[in-house]
């Protein structure tokens, strides 16, 4: 039986169509839909549900393609009613959230090994019941080093997705060591930026394992909407101008910039707010931090921390207002940009990870420093000053679909699946130019 059968793969619904589709499956490929695990500690839960979204919105539409279950280690010391999240008219996936026992602001290095050993127990059981065919892990420590390890133990290929926080484990020697150990192991390595994909090279990882696969943006819910509309929906007066900034509240997304750049601002356009949307992700909270900085600025009256909000939510926000502001240390391909610009919105962030790909200059205004208050300040004057075609904006993001993306993710999987059989059957690991070259069809099989 041909892939394009057993898979439903058609020339037609995916890319290249140089290839020929007749030949048989590869040696590792089972004749039937892929089982998966998605193995992250970033996925939305009850009390964190803007916490990787990203994450479940790729999974949520490649369920269309291949069992999944989703295991999701939480911190021990982070308690709550661990539910699925919810979707309309997408497949339920199935959620295990594991106990991930380690010790806080300690032994950070050994995080990867810890993270192995609190979660082979649940994996072992989940087995019994969904015979996977391989691991897909998002982020690369601790979570791909321990997906690496599950991998060894289970005897299945590891694929793992490269995201931002690459940058800052990759800042110290012993957390570059773990980084590449743990993309050389991989069978495949997604970048959802191209920079990260130039780090997953230097590290030493051959060109033909790696794939650059951006994020999507859901535009049917992130869309154009009359900015009145959006501020009366959320009890907001409507004069004055509102600057927005979306995402888990930590140093390193810079709320602290954009406070800090305030006043600056307000000595041009007085009639400015801020508005933080977002609540605890894995990295340090500094909320406290950012209230007494407002309060010490006399800026608490223009700064509102909205909190965690559902992704609905944070497009309303979006909408309500006239700049979104990002000023973060570090990114990869930062999702809630993609979301601000399919809302018709301008963009004012840092030049970091591939912001600077993603934002052409008729949607927004990018600056090199983010310690560069000024600077800051008067890229925030600018854009809310300037006129803007908001469809433009939003039509750049046209083909920027979450189905595009799992179809190509989908090929990353079945090659790291055919790298690995190749390898324990003793046969020659296909080139590069012997690569699957396959779409993958929406149908549920």
């Amino acid at each position: 039986m041909s892939a394009d059968r057993r898979y439903g793969i058609s020339q037609d619904q995916v890319g290249v169509r140089d290839t020929p589709m007749s030949s048989p499956l590869p040696s590792g490929v089972p004749s039937r839909r892929l089982r998966v695990v998605v193995f992250t500690t970033v996925f939305p839960n009850t009390s964190q549900p803007l916490h990787g979204t990203f994450v479940f919105e790729r999974i949520r539409h490649l369920a269309a393609l291949a069992d999944i279950q989703v295991v999701a280690p939480i911190p021990w010391f982070r308690a709550f009613r661990a539910q699925a999240l919810q979707t309309q008219a997408d497949p339920i996936i199935a959620i295990r959230h594991p106990r991930f026992w380690y010790i806080p602001k300690l032994l950070k290095y050994f995080r990867g090994v810890f993270l192995f050993i609190s979660t082979v127990r649940e994996i072992t059981r989940l087995r019994a019941a969904f015979d996977f065919d391989l691991i897909d892990a998002h982020f690369v420590y601790p979570d791909g080093f321990a997906a690496v390890l599950l991998g060894f133990w289970f005897r299945r290929p590891t694929c793992i997705t490269l995201r931002g926080t690459i940058v800052q484990w990759s800042k110290h020697r012993i957390g570059r060591w773990l980084c590449d150990w743990t993309m050389r192991h991989a069978e495949r390595v997604i970048a959802v930026a191209e920079s990260l994909a130039a780090r997953a090279r230097e590290g030493g990882i051959p060109e033909h394992r790696v794939a650059t696969i951006p994020n999507g943006v859901d535009t049917t819910r992130f869309q154009l909407m009359d900015c009145a509309a959006a501020r009366s929906s959320l009890g907001l007066p409507e004069p004055g101008r509102l600057l927005v900034s979306v995402g888990h509240i930590s140093p390193r997304k810079g709320f602290h910039r954009v406070i800090r750049s305030l006043p600056g601002v307000l000595q041009s356009r007085p009639d400015v707010r801020l508005a933080i949307v977002g609540g605890k992700g894995a990295e340090e909270d500094n909320r406290g931090a950012l209230n007494a900085l407002a309060r010490q600025l006399g800026l608490s009256e223009k700064v509102l921390f909205v909190g965690a909000q559902t992704p609905d939510q944070v497009a309303l926000w979006l909408a309500a207002a006239d700049v979104f502001v990002l000023a973060s240390d570090y990114e990869g391909c930062p999702n809630v940009v993609l979301e601000a610009m399919a809302c018709g919105r301008l963009v004012v962030a840092t030049k970091v990870g591939d912001i600077e790909r993603m934002v052409p200059t008729f949607a927004g205004i990018l600056f090199d420093d983010p310690e560069d208050e000024v600077e800051l300040a008067e890229a925030l004057i600018a854009a809310l000053t300037r006129e803007w075609d908001a469809q433009r904006i939003r039509e750049h993001l046209a083909t920027r679909s979450w189905d595009d993306v799992a179809r190509r993710v989908m090929v990353q999987w079945l090659l790291a699946l055919e790298s690995f059989g190749a390898r324990a059957s003793g046969a020659a690991v296909p080139s590069p130019k012997d690569d699957l070259r396959v779409r993958i069809s929406r149908r549920e099989r």
